[in-house]
């Protein structure tokens, strides 16, 4: 394992983005939440809004409406040995042979809020304290799936999964992750209901 460069800060060619798009919506009647309309545009957009201009490339884990997400960015799908949905850790494991930066940036699909220094906030931390990977904590509660990881911590997602685990909050423990404190829970909004659906109508701004 090579040793883990630290510039001062993180160009996008050394960034790849990764959104979440796997979920079931169940809460939500069973519709794709990246494609559900806030202000008339996908929620995908408003992630892209905060990522895009980070990353040298966007890849979205998604199982369904591949055509329609394919205009965001590649669209990877779980690894075919893992039967049924998996979880998010399954997407990172799909992204893996398609990240050719040493760092990628994860987040979900129905996030619209995130704040603009959400990767340099991450990388920050790790530079002070050290580490592969740093996660987002905001509004008492930890936001497991909003995490900046240096590539190589993905080579230990296999065995994890194929243990049966899941859980992504205990993957992160055992491998050591920095847990990065955000003032704003609001920016961490992540929209599951309809109610969550029409708080962000109110507190997140249109893209024009």
């Amino acid at each position: 394992m090579s040793p883990i460069r630290w510039p001062a800060q993180l160009e996008p060619q050394d960034v790849t983005a990764l959104i979440l798009s796997g979920g079931q919506g169940r809460r939500l009647g069973g519709v794709d939440k990246g494609l559900v309309r806030l202000h008339d545009r996908p929620l995908i957009e408003y992630v892209l809004r905060a990522l895009a201009p980070q990353a040298n490339k966007v890849l979205i884990s998604a199982n369904q409406n591949e055509e329609q997400y394919s205009q965001y960015g590649q669209v990877v799908h779980d690894p075919a040995d893992f039967d049924g949905s998996q979880g998010p850790l399954a997407g990172l494991l799909a992204a893996a042979p398609h990240v050719e930066t040493p760092w990628l940036i994860v987040a979900g699909c129905d996030m619209p809020a995130l704040p603009q220094d959400y990767v340099t906030r991450l990388y920050s931390s790790l530079v002070a304290q050290g580490g592969q990977i740093a996660f987002a904590h905001a509004g008492a509660r930890d936001h497991a799936i909003c995490l900046l990881l240096h590539a190589t911590a993905l080579d230990s997602l296999r065995n994890y999964l194929q243990s049966g685990r899941r859980a992504v909050l205990p993957w992160l423990e055992s491998q050591h992750a920095l847990r990065v404190i955000f003032d704003n829970a609001q920016a961490f909004l992540n929209v599951n209901t309809p109610q969550e659906l029409a708080r962000a109508q109110v507190s997140v701004a249109a893209i024009d």
